[in-house]
């Protein structure tokens, strides 16, 4: 049986703004190697295709070429229109084909998504590999699909909601994710989140324990762990199989457990692998010994997901966080020599205009190696999603997507277009700074860096040359 992996076409244009768009990256999508290995590991035939690198035409053309007996589609909220057009055309060529998706629309969703697309024949709910896998193998059988957990099927015309899976624990029994099955040389990382190249990516945990409102956690609010030495075999793996030279840690809070922190830095440190790394982590789960430990074995940036420097916000936000951990932690995080990535929203319910001015004013204070704003969006599956009493809806979920320029909610206490200045003046006084570009510049320590500023220069040229000009508000669009 023939399986093919894909992620629709896509550009950057449909997720990032115009001022954003020349410092984002794209990388392989981790939860379909995880799929693919798993499959690979069964015997079953695999191949995959990443829409990043194709047109429309082509990346059709490439799946009727190879006539999968099953096609998985990876879905975001920001994809769902793109699915539904790659799922009807693939029924329209190859009818027998038995169409599948998965990811975090589809989780959050549900029969939604067959409800409102004809052309799909299940839906996987949650972590996909070992559902993917009895999907499979029943297929293979010709055996019926009822009954498969983490799955909704369509048979017989009825829509069946088979009973969820249990997520998967303990992480180790996962196999290495199937690299080799994408493009990954062709792929281009992000402005600010990577050093050295070739980059990979890890998952070394799944799941967390918070319980932000604008959050959805298709893993689940237990966070589950790999143990530290299965996390360096992966690493050491693609060191020695592809030259890795940094890693990306996918984990929410790479930092959630100290003691495993500690076992990943001293088995790299053990193992003498020349490799740089950036993870993600809460600024109250960070400490100066952990932090010297993690720059000795390689780590060089933290992104902390700051918000809002104004404390009400952050309460509505349930980050859990006081502006003083967050402002102790960046510190901290400089003076041991780890750079920070810090991020911000705008549009929290009950935020007013002068308090958005307040968080540009502290991303300034940080002085943090990269930062980014986005508009708060109420995606399908979080706390915010369907609750008019925040805000409103300016635009329906198919037109939802990560753009500055495409705000999706607006909260009560601001109107839309004190929002759009927020998220401009933000870009404008962070990087058009003297310090910043002063500091960017001394810390160019590769050809690499000189190319990822260049490319961060060219934003922030489009921003100016932008100015305050905006798509007209999405209530008045024809």
């Amino acid at each position: 049986m023939k399986v093919m992996l894909v992620v629709p076409p896509w550009s950057f244009r449909d997720i990032r703004s115009a001022e954003t768009r020349s410092i984002a990256g794209a990388w392989p999508p981790p939860g379909l190697m995880y799929v693919g290995a798993v499959l690979r590991e069964h015997g079953f035939q695999v191949q995959a295709l990443e829409g990043f690198f194709y047109s429309d035409d082509a990346f059709l053309e490439e799946i009727r070429r190879c006539e999968p007996d099953v096609l998985g589609i990876y879905t975001i909220t920001t994809f769902w229109h793109k699915v539904r057009k790659l799922a009807q055309e693939v029924k329209r060529i190859l009818p027998r084909t038995f169409i599948v998706s998965g990811g975090h629309y589809p989780s959050a969703l549900r029969q939604e998504c067959l409800e409102e697309e004809i052309a799909l024949d299940a839906v996987a709910v949650n972590e996909g590999e070992f559902t993917c896998l009895e999907i499979l193998q029943r297929l293979s059988a010709g055996e019926s699909l009822e009954g498969v957990p983490g799955t909704i099927v369509r048979r017989d015309g009825r829509i069946v909601v088979n009973p969820p899976r249990p997520m998967i624990e303990p992480l180790d029994q996962l196999p290495i994710p199937a690299v080799d099955l994408f493009p990954w040389k062709r792929y281009r990382p992000s402005y600010g989140q990577v050093l050295r190249l070739p980059a990979f990516q890890v998952v070394s945990s799944r799941g967390c324990t918070n319980a932000c409102l604008y959050c959805y956690k298709m893993y689940g609010r237990n966070l589950r762990t790999r143990t530290p030495g299965h996390v360096v075999d992966e690493i050491e793996h693609y060191v020695r199989a592809f030259g890795a030279r940094e890693i990306k840690f996918w984990d929410e809070s790479f930092t959630y457990d100290r003691a495993r922190v500690f076992g990943i830095c001293q088995e790299i440190l053990r193992r003498k692998l020349d490799v740089t790394w950036w993870v993600s982590a809460r600024a109250d789960m960070v400490d100066e010994e952990l932090l010297r430990l993690m720059k000795r074995a390689g780590c060089w940036c933290i992104n902390y997901g700051v918000e809002s420097a104004v404390p009400k916000n952050l309460e509505t936000l349930r980050k859990n966080l006081t502006i003083e951990q967050i402002s102790t932690s960046v510190h901290l995080t400089h003076r041991v020599g780890i750079r920070t990535y810090l991020t911000y929203v705008f549009g929290t319910p009950g935020e007013t205009y002068e308090e958005g001015l307040k968080t540009i004013d502290f991303a300034r204070r940080m002085n943090s190696f990269y930062a980014e704003f986005f508009p708060i969006t109420p995606w399908p599956g979080t706390d915010m999603w369907g609750h008019g009493a925040y805000g409103r809806m300016i635009r329906p979920v198919s037109e939802m997507t990560m753009l500055q320029d495409d705000i999706a909610f607006v909260p009560h206490s601001m109107s839309e277009e004190e929002l759009a200045r927020l998220l401009k003046l933000a870009y404008r006084r962070f990087y058009l700074r003297p310090r910043f570009i002063l500091g960017r510049i001394l810390a160019i320590r590769s050809w690499y860096q000189v190319k990822i500023i260049f490319f961060g220069g060219l934003a922030v040229l489009s921003m100016l040359r932008s100015g305050n000009k905006r798509r007209k508000p999405a209530a008045h669009r024809k």
